[in-house]
């Protein structure tokens, strides 16, 4: 009798193949950030960074006005004089200070009071290029307490 042959056998080497999972198609595995997302990060910080260079000094410089203001405030015998005489004191102080492109009359406001002279309050708003035509402006609007 002779050999006969099945079909449904495969012989077999000894080598075992294991398959690997693949990947669904169109899936890739991604590692680390894309250059998109790489580019977004770098254009938000450069205009955080724009936006706190433009609006830091505005900030600087109106605590060194309130600080003024405040002394004002708090020296009675100046509160008695003149209005150009108050006036003349605060330009004084802004040029000790630093403060040449501010005048007293366009930032600090003098509110004949009775009883103490002047009220003295901030108010005056800055105005700064962002970029192209778009304006960043900071308002300041306060009232002075003395410094005692």
């Amino acid at each position: 009798m002779g050999f006969t042959q099945n079909s449904n056998h495969q012989p077999t080497t000894g080598v075992y193949r294991v398959r690997r999972r693949e990947a669904a198609p169109g899936m890739q595995h991604q590692r680390g950030m894309g250059m998109l997302s790489i580019f977004a990060i770098i254009a938000v910080t450069v205009f955080i960074g724009l936006f706190a260079i433009k609006v830091g000094p505005n900030y600087m410089e109106n605590w060194t006005v309130s600080k003024i203001a405040s002394d004002v405030a708090s020296n009675p015998d100046l509160l008695r004089q003149p209005r150009s005489k108050v006036y003349s004191y605060i330009n004084q102080a802004y040029r000790t200070n630093s403060l040449w492109d501010l005048k007293p009359e366009e930032t600090i406001k003098l509110k004949k009071d009775g009883k103490r002279g002047y009220i003295v309050s901030v108010q005056y708003e800055k105005r700064d290029k962002l970029f192209s035509n778009i304006d960043l402006v900071t308002s300041f609007d306060k009232e002075a307490t003395p410094v005692h």
